[in-house]
């Protein structure tokens, strides 16, 4: 557990993920004790977020509310665990929340549905879907999704923990991503995390979820918070240099997929996430784990979909496939 400024502890909650190792909880303890995410529901994360508690002087029962920065499995599944051991208040980003009501498994099978529709062979398909971390822990998003959760939205002011702290909406690495921000500290979720980039896979081929996410992180750039507190690995120190190392990175990402659409001409998702170029310890596409594959395809389609929204790709069907090719 660490002690960061304004009464905020950072209790580590071990995952079930060996990319990531751990999530942030974090506790705002002065005053009435909030938590901003809840970790995953696994016997293990709640031990070790029990434990943090307690040495923070801190009973489960006393806790007075929850915000979930996103919905996804690591940093909101415990949230059914906490509503049964007191009675805290339950906040999501609306955009989120609206992803819980139409059904987080419809979600996933949406996304891979347009997998396949872009190239994935649909037994590739289905192995993802068994092992992704979603639809292994479909029971406790049936159980959150019974709890009584509040919508947040942009510019709404939550008193938490002695902080009086703004929310900022910041789509992108989820439709519903959102950011607390107040007293120079910026809670970032998945936003902006330090030495890795969150992932932004397409989830509709309508939407534009990277050119959400490269506004997003122009947002933290603004901003400029003194200090941020990520979703994984230690505080970030110059939240908004980060901001912009990601958004460069994307920059750098889509540059070089449009070569890569110019010289090989016409290409779906799938045949895009084989070909670019990831920083990963694999060396072939037959070695990489669903979890890989899933992110690959989706971030390939996400950066296609922006090139689109650009105008400097142009999407077509070849074969009954979806792909785009270059302007």
């Amino acid at each position: 557990m660490e002690r960061l400024p304004s009464g905020i502890l950072r209790v580590e909650v071990p995952l079930p993920i060996e990319s990531l190792g751990s999530v942030n909880v974090y506790v705002l303890s002065d005053g009435e004790p909030w938590l901003v995410d809840a970790g995953i529901y696994t016997a293990r994360a709640a031990r070790q977020l029990l434990r943090g508690l307690r040495e923070a002087g801190i009973r489960p029962c006393d806790l007075a509310g929850v915000v979930v920065t996103h919905f996804h499995v690591d940093h909101m599944t415990l949230a059914p665990v906490l509503a049964e051991l007191g009675s805290p208040r339950l906040l999501i980003g609306r955009g989120d929340l609206a992803v819980l009501e139409s059904g987080v498994e419809d979600f996933i099978d949406r996304v891979l549905e347009l997998y396949t529709w872009s190239g994935m062979p649909r037994e590739e398909a289905e192995k993802i879907r068994r092992h992704h971390p979603a639809v292994r822990m479909m029971e406790a998003y049936r159980e959150a999704l019974e709890l009584d959760w509040r919508p947040l939205g942009e510019g709404d002011l939550l008193r938490a923990g002695g902080l009086e702290l703004r929310v900022v909406e910041a789509p992108g690495h989820t439709p519903g991503h959102i950011l607390l921000y107040g007293d120079g500290l910026l809670f970032t979720g998945d936003t902006v995390l330090p030495g890795i980039t969150p992932h932004v896979v397409l989830h509709g081929v309508d939407e534009d979820p990277l050119g959400s996410y490269l506004e997003s992180l122009k947002r933290v750039e603004a901003m400029a918070p003194a200090l941020g507190l990520p979703g994984h690995r230690g505080v970030l120190r110059d939240p908004a240099a980060r901001a912009r190392e990601i958004r460069e990175h994307h920059e750098k990402r889509l540059r070089g997929l449009h070569e890569l659409l110019q010289r090989r001409g016409p290409l779906t998702g799938y045949e895009a996430a084989r070909l670019m170029r990831w920083r990963t310890r694999y060396s072939s596409w037959d070695e990489y784990p669903p979890a890989e594959r899933f992110f690959a395809v989706g971030e390939a389609l996400a950066h296609l979909r922006h090139l689109e929204a650009r105008g400097q790709a142009e999407r077509l069907e070849r074969d009954g496939l979806l792909a785009w090719r270059a302007l």
